[in-house]
């Protein structure tokens, strides 16, 4: 048999308990209990306020932490529709250019090849070409007209290549093209690059009249390109009494830096 001391831990707590349930049962503990649930009722009140305001710690940044993610994903799905619509922009654009050199080509008397601009150049400091993705295999050869989808006449092709062209540009030097200007002498002339920036049309008749506004087109003389591509305007006229030549300068209706389509006119 197994003795247990009087002093044991587990007989005393026998004891205690049995003595509280003794007393609590007829009722002779509630004074003590009372006094003891009035000692920690602060403490339980305060308990719960903290527990209460970790909960709501613990659920206020577990939303911060969804509202975080639900940004970034919407961030994510913005960046992902301003590329797309970037994308679609730069086809519309393109298509706007395609169609309208396509409905230039089909209304003109002469037969036009469409290309793409692939690269830009510049062969000195005043002088700039561009690069086509047509070429020989496309019936391309030098001395052909290269137009805008307008139908303005940017330049003509100096190099072909099986697959690839070299055009020069109506404003760089040495791109020479005979010229008529639509005044009532129907005044000729030469058109050349100047600094790669306007165009200069030289060899006028010093006794005729001209003036700025006047439209400079291609005159069909010594050479492929037809008669009657816009070139540009006059606008400004060097006629100094003791030369025999007077001189204009021409502006071409064309940004020649936001050229990404041409046609090369194959008459």
């Amino acid at each position: 048999m197994i003795k247990i001391k009087k002093n044991h831990p587990v007989l005393i707590f026998a004891v205690a308990a049995g003595l509280l349930f003794f007393l609590h049962s007829f009722g002779l503990s509630r004074p003590v209990e009372n006094l003891f649930w009035a000692a920690v009722k602060p403490l339980s009140g305060r308990l719960y306020a903290w527990g209460e305001s970790f909960s709501h710690f613990y659920r206020a940044n577990q939303n911060q932490g969804d509202l975080s993610s639900q940004v970034d994903r919407l961030n994510r799905e913005i960046a992902g529709l301003t590329v797309a619509n970037s994308q679609c922009r730069e086809i519309e654009a393109e298509n706007r250019k395609l169609r309208s050199a396509l409905q230039f080509g089909a209304a003109a008397s002469f037969r036009t090849v469409v290309a793409n601009v692939i690269a830009k150049e510049a062969a000195a400091e005043d002088s700039r070409g561009l690069i086509i993705d047509r070429g020989t295999n496309d019936g391309l050869r030098p001395d052909l007209g290269v137009i805008s989808e307008d139908g303005t006449l940017v330049g003509k092709v100096v190099e072909a290549k099986a697959a690839t062209a070299k055009v020069c540009l109506t404003t760089s030097p040495d791109c020479q093209l005979a010229a008529t200007l639509q005044n009532q002498e129907r005044t000729q002339g030469l058109t050349d690059g100047d600094l790669g920036l306007t165009i200069k049309m030289s060899y006028i008749p010093q006794l005729e009249k001209i003036a700025p506004g006047d439209p400079v087109i291609t005159s069909g003389l010594g050479g492929d390109i037809p008669r009657g591509l816009l070139i540009g305007r006059v606008t400004k006229v060097y006629n100094a009494s003791n030369e025999v030549w007077q001189e204009a300068t021409i502006e071409a209706p064309v940004n020649f830096d936001n050229l990404t389509i041409v046609s090369v006119v194959i008459p």
